[in-house]
């Protein structure tokens, strides 16, 4: 069995704007960093302690990804360009409601399969899916114990691909939102996914030779 853990990067005042990040490089704010504090603590209550951490090499993920690192000395560090987050071409920078505002008919369209909704010099969540899950499985097989720091809607990407399930069309453009509540998921591949509440962590636990395939 391996244990991944799926944090979410800390917040930007991007996140809190309803801005779309996309792979623009921006600074964890003040609450990000307190955040990623909380998550530190969690780490150590739940005894959690990866021996590779895997990063957007993008902030706020690097940044996230760094911290994390420096409070946990048996890990080693690598940012990695396959998991840099989902292109958003020229809606980058843009609101959600300003992207849903100027282009209702690409919506309209994506009703069906959001996931391959694609901003104008950007790219799907398909897209995205393909390129996490080769780094993913490589990982898994080699670590026992890893976790991956990802920005939104990367982390939501991620978490399609374990789960098996396709992403809804409210968490296509800035992800799903983070959990307050602690919920365990146990689905028939032996994925067990255990949200944590108040920092944004999830750990997911499987059978290394079972890396499920996206379903998109």
């Amino acid at each position: 069995m391996s244990t991944l853990v799926l944090i979410r990067a800390g917040v930007t005042d991007y996140d809190e704007d309803h801005r779309l990040l996309g792979t623009l490089d921006v600074p964890l704010n003040s609450r990000g960093r307190q955040q990623i504090e909380e998550l530190i603590q969690q780490l150590a209550e739940r005894q959690l302690a990866p021996d590779l951490i895997l990063g957007s090499p993008e902030n706020p993920a690097a940044e996230t990804a760094r911290l994390i690192a420096a409070a946990v000395p048996s890990a080693r560090l690598k940012l990695v360009e396959e998991l840099r987050n989902v292109n958003q071409g020229l809606w980058q920078g843009l609101s959600e409601e300003e992207v849903r505002g100027r282009f209702p008919r690409v919506f309209k369209l994506g009703r069906n399969s959001p996931a391959e909704i694609c901003a104008p010099e950007g790219e799907s969540l398909v897209d995205a899916c393909r390129r996490i899950e080769v780094v993913l499985e490589k990982a898994i097989r080699k670590h026992s114990q890893l976790a991956v720091v990802a920005p939104e809607p990367l982390a939501t990407a991620i978490l399609c691909v374990v789960q098996r399930r396709g992403v809804k069309l409210v968490e296509c453009l800035c992800g799903e939102e983070s959990p307050s509540i602690i919920e365990v998921v146990q689905d028939n591949s032996g994925v067990c996914l255990a949200r944590i509440p108040i920092c944004p962590a999830l750990v997911i636990t499987f059978k290394r030779s079972t890396l499920p395939s996206n379903t998109f």
